[in-house]
Parts: C-alpha cells; structure tokens; sequence
C-alpha cells in the first residue's frame, strides 16, 4: 500500500513532464491529456457512472446521482491537470462555460415543465383522456388516433409528458388485451419520439441544438416529413395486427378547472415570447421562457383570489403548510371588528362572526361549503350550534364571548383546548364532528374575539379548518408547487452530463472523436450511428457531446443529427424516456422484448426518415 501512494505523485506529474518541452499553452488552445493518468480516471468514472444508469429501475438508484457524482470528481481532474502544469485559469474558465450552458437549459426546461404541471392540475390532460375513452371507437381507431395525437402533441409538450397520457388512454380502454396495449405503446413512443424531432420543444436534443444556434426556429420543419415517416412506416406494419373490434365504451367525464384554457393559451404565448427572443431581439430563449413564467405567474394570483385565498402566499416550491387556520388566525391581529367583517370572505377557511348577543352577522362562503348551509338562512339567527350538534349547546365562539371562561371550555373541550399564543383571550380546539359527511370529520377550530376602535368587545369569530387530509390540496392552484414537481431528477441528471461531457471535452477526448467520426467516417456515417447510439445510451449525452465537438458540416448534417438522435431512441424501449416511462406504466405488458419483437420494422422507419431527408433537404446537405 505504501508502494502505491509513493507512485500516485509520480503519476500525476506525467503531464508536467509531457508537456515541460512545449511551453505554456496559449488561451484558446486546447491541452491534450488524454494520454494521462488524469484522463483516464476521468474515462473511468464517467463510464462507472453510466453503467448505473440503465439500472435505475433495478437498483433503484436514480440515475442522477452517479453522474453528478462524477461530474464533480471529473472537474477535479481537470482542474488538477491544468494547475500541474502552472496553469490556473482554464480550468476555472472551462467551467464557467459548461454552467452558463447548463443554466440556460434549465431556466427553459424549468418554466415548460412548470406549465405541464399546471395544465395538468387544472385537468387538462385528464379532459382528453376521458373524452377519447368514452367515444367508443375501435381498437385499431383509437391505434391510430393516439399515435397521431403523440405525434402532434410532443412537438409542444415533452414526449414523456405525452407518452404517458396516451399511454393512459390506451390502458382504459385495452382492458386485458394485452397484444393491443404492447402494440399501441410501441406505436406511441416512436410518434412521441418522432414528433419531438421536428420541433426545439420536443425534446431536449432539439432544445440544445436550437439554442447552439445550429438550427434556427422555422428550420426545424423542414424535418417534418422525415419525422412522419418515421413512425408512418413501422405505425402501418403494426395496425395490420390489431383488431378491429371496438371494447366496451367506458362512461368517463372530467371537467377542466377554472383557468385551463387560459393557460393553454398563456403556454402558447410563451412558445412565441421565447421563439421572438431568438429571432428578432437576439437574446437567450431561456429569458423569454421565463417571461412566460412570469405570465403564469400573474394568471395564478387570480385564480388564488378565485379561490378565496387573497391572504396566502403560495408555499415555498409548494411545501405545505401543516395547518391553513394559522394563517387567518395571523391576519386578525391588530384589526377591529369593522376591518375584520370587510375581509371575512376572502377567507380561505370557513368562518362566521357573532355579535355581543351571540347572533349570527357573516357566514362566509368556505362556511357554507363546509356546512352545506347557505348564509342568507343563518345570518339574523342564533342557530350557529345546529350545523355541528343535534342538540342546542354552546360553541367555542359563544364561550369566548362571554370572557372565555376556561373552565367552561375546559367543561366542553377537556384536553382538546389551549390559549392561542399570539391573539388575547382566543382558543384553539380540535374536536370530532359526527354529523359533518358520511363518517364525521376532525375539525380543528379557533375563536378570537373581535373589538371596536375603543378597544371593545363588539363580537366574536369562529374560525374552522377540516383536518381531513384530502381536503388540503382539493382544489387549490399552487405555482410554487407546480414548480417543485418538475422532473427534478432529469434536470440534475442533464446537469451531470453537460459537466462530465465538458470535462472530458477539456481533456480532449472529444476531439479524438471527431476526428474519427467526422473525418474518417464522414459526417452522413457519423450521424447515422449517433441515432444507432441513442437507442442503447441516453439521447442527451450523445447529442450534447456532438455540440461540443462542434463539428464543421452543412446545415443539412446538422438537421440529420438533430432526427437521429431524437427518432433513433425508438429502436429499442429502453433509449427514450417515454419507452421507460410506458414500461412502468404498463409493467408485463409492454416490455423490452416486446418492443425488440418489432424491431425490423422499427428499423425501417428509421431508415426511411433518413432516405426522405436526404432526398427532400438535398440541397441543404
């Protein structure tokens, strides 16, 4: 052991020494270590890491970790090989470059996943899943209309995203047939695959590629055609194989929430803020994305006056408070009985106010939900006490007006009561309400009283919150949370990557590999075999090494590259994220070796897509 650690210096002084006779490298000039021990420990644990990525759903270990784990560790040896021949600065620089490109692709990312959360709170894709499962179309119909509504609607949303919700159609209505379901989901993850090549939206290949400024917006279209052949071809040759009989119509009805259409529209709007950002003002599409972000942000605040919740703050990425009832608690201090009946209905929790005589004076409308009881049959009585007991008896509200005797509360609420910390002669009580639903309900409740400018008592609120845990996220929109529910780990994920490819960029591998690809084999080769290579390894590595390779060829290579990569993940279930995704979801039915079963002629739509490049964009090649 002692051998080795007297080695390991001498090791790491083999760059000096390599490089002692060449002097300094200049600026822009790119040192050469892949003959050194720092480039091989780099190689190492790049590989180690992705190795674990295919098992993520084996070893349940997300696929984030090894690769941010060798990011950093890769980063290290960048560093270390640089200061080892008195440099200090490229390393540093290097970095900063692989973080700005980075940073810009997860503001995108971050603001259109944010609104895929949100639509889908507001049960926008749930709308669309119930109406196409309730139509009663055939087997081989409803074949052919999800792979095309995949195939339209990744190019805007993500084709995971889409993969799912078609997916989900699919098992409604496949039931037990296990061939069509295989089928269909195969059919799906190549139209989500292909339609996301056509646009920078669809997928994060082509995101990445936009925003290198390789491909510009409108140019993208011109592998639309490619792309429908793509999963035209393997979509005919399967549809032979499935039925024609029609299952049983399944009577399903979702309604979208207030605000849905909105925000379709407001998405739209942000595809064209980012897209004129691009092309006309010459800036990040990111800062447009976030922009739009901004929009969503806006339209989210009206519909938290909507719901009543003028006085909440949206939770933090979307961490819930444990209870609602102590933020209106907060918004009675230091207010008088007048201030207090102006704002009652814009309370997010039920609440009413009594008078010095007990009688009811606001009833607002959280209360009426709860209760079922509107306000115009209680407002004028004394009858507060009907909507939780079948016998008269006083309410906490009651007991604190008159001086909140806490032997008498003690009476009523023994063990279930405590004096509110921050507001004077107020309690709080939790107690269970049998005649509230069809099994009772815990309420926990509090009531305060309310004075006058002279600092009378002129009345008294109850404030009551339902401590049934389904009742906490019913109906409420929460941007915060929409954001805290993005894929998190794809986006850590693609930052591992953008580092470790960066810094084996740095080391110059990279280069060694254009040269083969690009030089030797040639740029229409090379480019077939990134497709070949994104079926067995992630998409977005292959594609963000390519960019840093950064390979001189036309604007029609550049195109073929971006359908490759996007389109070449269908070959197999396991090389995109909506065969993944579609191999949870339909466990035992749609698997690897069902997929691989029609891989010929997944093949030849691949095939396909690159002959109609090549003969419809000759002249971009």
């Amino acid at each position: 052991m002692k051998k080795v650690f007297c080695l390991l210096p001498g090791l790491l002084a083999i760059p000096v020494l390599a490089l002692a006779s060449t002097g300094m490298p200049g600026p822009s000039e790119l040192i050469d270590f892949t003959g050194t021990i720092y480039g091989y420990l780099g190689i190492g644990f790049f590989v180690a890491a992705y190795l674990l990525v295919p098992l993520e759903n084996i070893i349940h270990l997300r696929k984030s970790k090894p690769v941010l784990l060798a990011a950093g560790i890769i980063w290290i040896l960048v560093a270390l090989a640089y200061i080892s021949i008195g440099d200090i600065h490229t390393a540093h620089e290097a970095i900063k470059d692989s973080l700005l490109e980075y940073a810009e692709l997860l503001l995108f990312l971050l603001s259109a996943m944010t609104y895929i959360n949100a639509m889908e709170e507001r049960m926008v894709f749930q709308a669309l899943r119930a109406f196409l499962v309730s139509k009663g179309f055939s087997l081989r119909v409803l074949f052919w209309i999800t792979g095309l509504l995949a195939f339209v609607i990744s190019p805007v949303a993500d084709n995971l995203t889409t993969a799912l919700l078609m997916g989900a159609v699919i098992m409604s209505v496949g039931g037990d047939n296990k061939k069509f379901v295989a089928l269909s989901c195969i059919n799906i993850v190549i139209a989500a695959n292909a339609g996301g090549a056509y646009s920078p939206f669809g997928d994060i290949t082509t995101l990445m590629v936009w925003q290198n400024g390789k491909v510009n917006f409108f140019q993208f279209f011109d592998l639309f055609l490619p792309a429908l052949s793509n999963w035209l071809v393997p979509a005919i040759c399967m549809s032979f194989a499935v039925d024609k009989t029609s299952p049983k119509v399944l009577n399903e009805k979702v309604e979208m929430k207030y605000g849905a259409r909105v925000m379709i529209g407001l998405f739209l709007l942000t595809i064209i803020t980012a897209v004129s950002f691009y092309n006309f003002l010459h800036l990040p599409p990111a800062a447009g994305m976030m922009l739009g972000l901004g929009y969503l942000g806006f339209f989210s605040y009206h519909i938290k006056r909507k719901e009543g919740r003028i006085f909440y703050y949206d939770n933090i990425l979307g961490a819930r408070k444990k209870s609602t009832i102590k933020v209106s608690l907060s918004i009675l201090q230091d207010k008088t009985h007048a201030q207090i009946t102006e704002i009652i209905n814009d309370l997010p929790t039920p609440a009413f106010i009594l008078n010095k005589e007990h009688v009811i004076t606001h009833w607002n409308s959280a209360m009426e939900a709860l209760t079922g009881v509107s306000a115009k049959d209680k407002i004028g009585t004394r009858d507060q006490w009907k909507s939780f007991y079948p016998q008269e008896r006083l309410l906490l509200a009651d007991m604190v007006l008159e001086s909140g005797s806490k032997k008498r509360i003690n009476k009523f609420y023994h063990g279930k009561n405590l004096p509110n910390k921050f507001l004077d002669s107020a309690y709080e009580v939790s107690d269970f309400d049998p005649s509230l639903g069809e099994k009772g309900r815990w309420l926990y409740f509090a009531s305060a009283p309310l004075k006058d400018e002279n600092g009378q008592v002129a009345g008294v609120i109850e404030i009551i919150e339902d401590m049934d845990e389904g009742q906490e996220t019913k109906t409420f929109f929460d941007i915060m949370e929409s954001i805290s529910r993005a894929e998190w780990d794809t986006l850590l994920f693609f930052y591992g990557v953008t580092l470790c490819v960066g810094g084996l960029g740095q080391f110059g591998y990279l280069g060694l590999v254009s040269t083969f690809m690009y030089g030797d084999l040639g740029p229409t080769a090379a480019n077939i075999i990134v497709g070949g290579l994104s079926a067995v390894v992630d998409n977005i590595p292959v594609m963000f090494a390519v960019l840093k390779m950064n390979p001189a060829m036309s604007h029609g290579q550049w195109l073929l590259v971006t359908l490759t990569a996007g389109v070449g993940g269908s070959l197999l279930s396991i090389g995109s994220a909506a065969g993944v995704a579609l191999m949870g979801s339909a466990r035992g039915i749609y698997t690897f070796g069902a997929h691989f079963k029609w891989m010929p002629v997944i093949m030849l739509g691949y095939a396909a897509s690159i002959l109609v490049h090549l003969f419809i964009n000759s002249h971009l090649m």
